[in-house]
């Protein structure tokens, strides 16, 4: 069965961001952690994806160039993870999160994605 690998990972993205939208509004640090570890798990998994999908089909510099990215992410997380919500640095950390992850989503989709060819989009 053929799949599109840009609309599966599109929507990822998007149910990303509707995790970060909760995480934003979140009306206790209980529900933001509740958030918080639903996003981290969907990037996890999201980050999987895209290695085994999407990084093997790319010219060799472009997925390194995916591949730090991921590892950029993969780092805040971990920092982040690791600290209490009343710590000082957690919000700082997750503003950092947050912009980073939707940065990389933009230029995924503004400007890699467009640029796969056909052979890339679709895989079985």
């Amino acid at each position: 069965m053929e799949q599109d690998l840009v609309g599966l990972l599109v929507a990822e993205h998007r149910r990303i961001e509707s995790l970060f939208a909760e995480i934003e509004t979140a009306g206790s640090p209980d529900t933001r952690r509740a958030a918080l570890d639903a996003a981290v798990a969907m990037l996890a998994a999201h980050t999987a994806t895209e290695q085994r999908l999407l990084h093997a089909r790319l010219p060799v510099e472009l997925a390194g160039y995916e591949a730090a990215e991921h590892r950029r992410i993969d780092d805040l997380v971990a920092r982040l993870t690791r600290l209490d919500d009343a710590d000082p640095a957690f919000g700082t950390l997750l503003s950092a999160l947050l912009e980073t992850v939707r940065e990389h989503v933009q230029e995924e989709e503004t400007e890699l994605f467009p640029r796969l060819p056909q052979s890339v989009r679709v895989t079985q």
